[in-house]
């Protein structure tokens, strides 16, 4: 499954371009637009989500009583939301800026509900990224990134 997100009107642009149904002359055919469920698969990046809880395991394994992770906890963080949208478009070869954006948001989305850097804030409570976890990820498969 090819990482970007079809919609119908990529299917039939697809279709149009190389003059028959689903070909598309850079892939294999595509017979079908992305239904929900593939659109929520294609916009949370479990890769990079997977290896910040990694790197986040780190953090919280080798923490003194100082402050000083805090600021690494920020530093791996801010990292890692500019690495996502990369890795998306060079390595997988996300073109849809729609797209892109939304994973960004997702990858700062599951870092707060972590807890993360945000864990380091006084007004953060877990129970704000439990609640919106699961609302964020039902709403972003809703969304079909058209660009």
């Amino acid at each position: 499954m090819a990482r970007q997100v079809v919609s119908k009107n990529d299917l039939t642009r697809m279709q149009t371009k190389a003059g028959g149904p689903g070909k598309d002359s850079s892939g294999p055919a595509i017979s079908r637009a992305d239904n929900f469920t593939d659109r929520l698969l294609k916009y949370i990046p479990a890769e990079i989500v997977a290896v910040y809880i990694f790197v986040q395991g780190l953090i919280l394994g080798a923490q003194t009583p100082s402050d000083g992770y805090k600021t690494l906890f920020w530093i791996v963080f801010i990292v890692f939301a500019i690495l996502t949208p990369f890795y998306l478009w060079r390595l997988l070869k996300v073109k849809k800026a729609t797209q892109l954006i939304i994973s960004l948001i997702a990858f700062i989305v599951w870092v707060f509900a972590l807890g993360g850097p945000f864990a380091t804030l006084d007004w953060y409570k877990p129970i704000y990224g439990e609640i919106l976890l699961p609302i964020f990820t039902i709403v972003i498969a809703i969304v079909v990134a058209e660009d």
